[in-house]
């Protein structure tokens, strides 16, 4: 009769070749120390960058100005619609009666008063020159080609 005893325990195999090891965290803490840092910079950048509604009253009528001839260019309408007066009909508006591109030369004498501002604008087309007085107004804060 053989005798019966605990069963004898299984050889160890050794490290679990598809395990974690020490060697390989090293690649994984370099990847999160160069996305922390990648993070740093990004929140530095926008902390100590000027901001962009520091402009003056100039350049954002000046910045109207220019986002409406480009949207002139680009035959945006809807665009156009968004930098006009809704009092302002399009067949009344700046360069309505303008077809092709128009190039802006100039935005000169910009005089604001409160919600409310005149500048000269000049533009070329085909080689000729012509300067026009826009009436801008700002609502909600964006300036819009309007008429007092």
């Amino acid at each position: 009769m053989a005798k019966r005893g605990a069963p004898e325990p299984e050889p160890d195999p050794g490290p679990d070749p598809d395990g974690p090891t020490s060697s390989s965290i090293g690649p994984f803490l370099g990847a999160l120390a160069v996305l922390v840092v990648l993070v740093l910079v990004v929140f530095g950048a926008q902390l100590f960058s000027p901001a962009g509604d520091d402009l003056t009253e100039d350049e954002m009528v000046r910045r109207a100005v220019t986002d409406y001839v480009s949207a002139h260019n680009e035959n945006d309408g809807p665009i156009l619609d968004r930098l006009r007066c809704s009092d302002l009909p399009a067949e009344e508006a700046p360069l309505a009666d303008v077809e092709g591109r128009v190039e802006l030369q100039a935005t000169q004498n910009i005089a604001v008063d409160g919600d409310r501002a005149t500048v000269d604008v000049r533009t070329g087309l085909d080689g000729e020159t012509q300067t026009e007085t826009w009436q801008v107004v700002r609502i909600d804060d964006v300036w819009r080609i309007c008429r007092f």
